[in-house]
């Protein structure tokens, strides 16, 4: 197409833009507007991840270790000795992280000298975030577990037993879609009195794995 100028000489005017060649403009100023809003998300996702959401360990606690119920017999001249206990065991569970952890079923057991006398389940759960969920657990002792061991007729004698409680809680939390495991332990030593049925001198250590 010729345009006649004032001084009489025709020039070309330039030719419109073709469509397809401003639609490609088009896309290529929104991807890279989609691709700038996606990298801004993944670096607030990277920063919240390691300061507000950082995963952070959750702490099962042994509180109190307390003795319901001690039941001690003599018979055939204090050869034969028969020996019940009931332990009442109030732990606590603290989540310190800003979502809620969820935990399996797991169990609290009661040892003697390295072997296993009592245990009792903890049903799987879920515990709000920043939230500590007290639990009172009641563990019976076996008896014939107990009373198998040879030690345990010299313990009786001398009037202590040493005991020690375990208790393992394995769970999860989920941060930004991604699923962290965590397994905490707690394990206390402790010792019974016979003669005043008490219970004294508890040690306990804690510790976490993400």
């Amino acid at each position: 197409m010729e345009v006649s100028t004032a001084n009489g000489t025709a020039t070309k005017a330039s030719p419109p833009h073709p469509p397809r060649q401003r639609n490609r403009r088009k896309i290529y100023t929104c991807a890279g507007v989609v691709l700038a809003v996606i990298l801004l998300l993944v670096i607030v996702a990277v920063i919240l991840s390691q300061t507000v959401f950082k995963a952070k360990d959750p702490v099962i606690a042994i509180d109190a270790v307390k003795l319901k119920d001690l039941d001690l017999g003599f018979g055939l001249g204090r050869l034969a000795i028969t020996l019940n206990i009931t332990l009442g065991v109030d732990l606590s569970i603290e989540n310190p992280n800003k979502l809620g952890f969820r935990y399996e079923n797991s169990t609290a057991a009661v040892n003697y000298r390295g072997g296993q006398i009592g245990e009792v389940p903890i049903p799987a759960d879920k515990i709000s975030a920043g939230e500590t969920k007290p639990m009172n657990i009641t563990v019976t002792v076996m008896a014939d577990r107990l009373l198998s061991n040879s030690q345990m007729y010299s313990d009786v004698i001398a009037g202590v037993l040493s005991l020690n409680t375990y208790t393992r809680i394995r769970g999860s939390v989920k941060i930004l879609g991604i699923k962290i495991h965590a397994v905490s332990t707690s394990s206390c030593d402790f010792e019974v009195f016979i003669g005043n049925r008490t219970i004294a001198d508890q040690r306990c250590r804690y510790k976490t794995k993400l």
